[in-house]
């Protein structure tokens, strides 16, 4: 690798959105892990749900 920046493949965004059930152009980066996640458009979602998934965990934990 010589560091240059490298193309992302669009077919990315594809099964990105496929996976998050939206468009392509509804997929962005997640604030806190750089993970894609829904980003803009009607049902957005910004932070992702691995985020969301890991701070529901700890909310619980510290209930307790």
């Amino acid at each position: 690798m010589d560091g240059a920046p490298r193309r992302i493949d669009p077919a990315t965004d594809r099964v990105a959105a496929h996976l998050l059930g939206c468009s392509p152009a509804e997929v962005g980066y997640c604030p806190r892990c750089q993970g894609l996640s829904r980003r803009y458009g009607p049902r957005v979602e910004v932070v992702c749900r691995a985020c969301r998934a890991a701070e529901a965990s700890s909310a619980d934990g510290r209930a307790r």
